[in-house]
């Protein structure tokens, strides 16, 4: 159906017309010359099966997450998650996606509270962005006043007016949840209890980075988990020298710990609190949380490599033996004074609480605060 507007379950039905991806990138022809040596294109012998052809539109050929598509940017032919919406969230469409350049809500009033201007304003009549532009419809806008980003600006924006002037201001637009998305794996090399990963298989990881007051430069801290646009959690124990919050900073979307990437988010820190009961003897309640610093309402922008994680249900219990996955730029080796220089991942198993007294665990203390898990390979 070429005229459905989302796509069911992960999209790989999906054969509407949407052809933009999450970062506002218009799609490639599946039968560029550019994608002939890739794996999925419109020449494959299957092509039609999975929806490619001589056509720019988003499709799912590999049962990823969700459709997607090639794009060139950069000088290089690389592939993005697509924008279109999941048919689970149209009903709940007063949200937006990454920036929200595809939102199609009714949200009216600016972070401010001022009421839009309609983008058919005759006041608006000489900007750049109102209804009377040829391409308003695929922009969103037209004879009404709900907020849009025809711009592909940081989010959702409008024109209103401030005291006789005219101005514009952005939206605060719930963004939708996608907690817990994530691309396909690329091609992974392993290490010694684990493997080497791109930080597109871990978009939630952060690494904490701190300015000690005698010594140039940022130096690798900690590393922790995006829960949410403007919060981090980590672990108490990277905080015990009682850092001030200007000293510390947090970068997201980064797969080698000390090499910058094009895409890759920072912030300060505004704050962070510490369990207020903290053992640093035996590590219990070894928790903190720390809120990054944003002028805007959203701090951290969702994207293929920057993508909060999601907190479990209070109640959660998890059964012995459960494989989790686990990831961080931490020391290869437990006393190595090294850590690493890539992100790594690996996968352990919970144990039972059998498994996880003193006498097994070299007189270590499992509290209830803890999992109790390790490498059941060796």
């Amino acid at each position: 159906d070429t005229e459905v507007k989302c796509y069911e379950g992960t999209g790989v039905t999906y054969r509407g017309t949407w052809s933009k991806t999450e970062s506002g990138t218009e799609c490639l022809n599946w039968n560029s010359n550019g994608l002939m040596d890739r794996v999925y294109s419109g020449q494959r012998e299957d092509a039609a099966e999975l929806g490619l052809g001589n056509h720019k539109y988003c499709r799912n050929p590999d049962e990823d997450s969700r459709p997607w598509c090639y794009i060139y940017k950069g000088g290089k032919y690389i592939w993005e998650h697509c924008s279109v919406p999941s048919c689970s969230k149209v009903g709940n469409i007063d949200c937006k996606s990454g920036r929200g350049r595809d939102y199609r809500g009714s949200h009216s009033v600016t972070s401010s509270g001022a009421t839009c201007l309609r983008w058919n304003s005759r006041i608006l009549v000489n900007k750049l962005y109102t209804a009377w532009r040829r391409d308003a419809y695929q922009l969103g806008l037209g004879s009404h006043n709900f907020c849009r980003n025809p711009d592909n600006d940081s989010k959702p924006w409008c024109h209103v007016l401030k005291g006789n002037q005219l101005t514009w201001e952005y939206c605060n637009v719930p963004t939708c949840s996608t907690c817990g998305l994530r691309q396909r794996r690329v091609h992974q090399y392993r290490i010694k209890g684990g493997s080497y990963a791109d930080i597109a298989a871990h978009p939630w990881q952060a690494a904490i980075f701190v300015k000690y007051r005698r010594a140039p430069g940022e130096h690798f801290l900690c590393g922790g988990i995006l829960i949410s646009s403007c919060w981090v959690l980590s672990a108490a124990h990277c905080f015990e020298e009682g850092f001030s919050s200007n000293q510390l900073k947090i970068v997201l979307g980064r797969t080698s710990r000390a090499t910058p990437e094009e895409n890759e988010q920072k912030f300060q820190v505004k704050n962070y609190t510490v369990h207020q009961r903290f053992d640093s003897e035996n590590f219990n309640n070894d928790i903190a949380l720390l809120q990054l610093n944003s002028d805007a309402e959203d701090c951290a922008t969702e994207t293929d490599t920057v993508r909060a994680a999601c907190l479990p249900t209070p109640e959660l219990q998890l059964p012995d033996w459960t494989e989790c996955e686990i990831s961080g730029y931490g020391r290869n080796e437990e006393f190595s004074p090294f850590y690493s220089e890539h992100l790594k991942e690996g996968h352990v198993r919970l144990f039972p609480a059998s498994r996880c007294t003193t006498q097994y665990l070299d007189n270590r203390t499992v509290t209830d605060n803890m999992l109790c898990a390790g490498d059941t390979r060796h």
